[in-house]
């Protein structure tokens, strides 16, 4: 499936309507697309955020969007007091899925290999049976540890795919 027809067939979706299976895998795998998708989803919930306008009426046809006088007050405040107002579209701090897999090969890797190499059979050795207990209480943790941070890291992916809503 190319970009274009992935995109298209994502954006012919209603809302909370479950992605295709073949849309989910070139998501998963085209990190251009996944990145407009995480901007569109990010606008979405950005356009949907209370006191934002829900119209198209501009302020003096100057182009820039009406904003609530409160809301314009609030914001001029926060910038006066030195604070910063979160960027609500960067993309900073993600790491792409090629790096997600790669890495988790490579743990994977070190887990099948370590075992056989000089320092798993010095290992044995010394400490017995003993040793295989903490090494899989190790590998069993650093498993753990990496899906907590996939998962965490794009919550926003599982959320969209099981379809997850908060309450209101």
């Amino acid at each position: 499936m190319n970009c274009e027809k992935a995109f298209n067939r994502y954006l012919e979706l209603d809302k909370f309507e479950s992605v295709p299976l073949g849309v989910t895998l070139h998501l998963l795998l085209c990190p251009s697309c996944r990145t407009a998708v995480r901007r569109l989803s990010r606008a979405e919930r950005a356009l949907a955020a209370p006191l934002a306008v829900s119209h198209t009426e501009y302020a003096c046809g100057s182009g820039v969007p009406a904003i609530d006088p409160a809301v314009r007050e609030a914001i001029e405040r926060i910038n006066a007091a030195g604070l910063s107002y979160p960027d609500l579209f960067s993309d900073r701090g993600r790491v792409s899925l090629t790096r997600w897999l790669v890495s988790g090969a490579a743990l994977a890797a070190g887990f099948a290999i370590l075992p056989f190499s000089d320092m798993g059979a010095w290992s044995r050795l010394a400490f017995g049976t003993g040793y295989l207990v903490s090494y899989f209480s190790v590998c069993g943790l650093a498993v753990t540890v990496w899906c907590g941070l996939f998962v965490g890291t794009n919550i926003d992916f599982f959320v969209k795919k099981f379809g997850i809503v908060r309450p209101a």
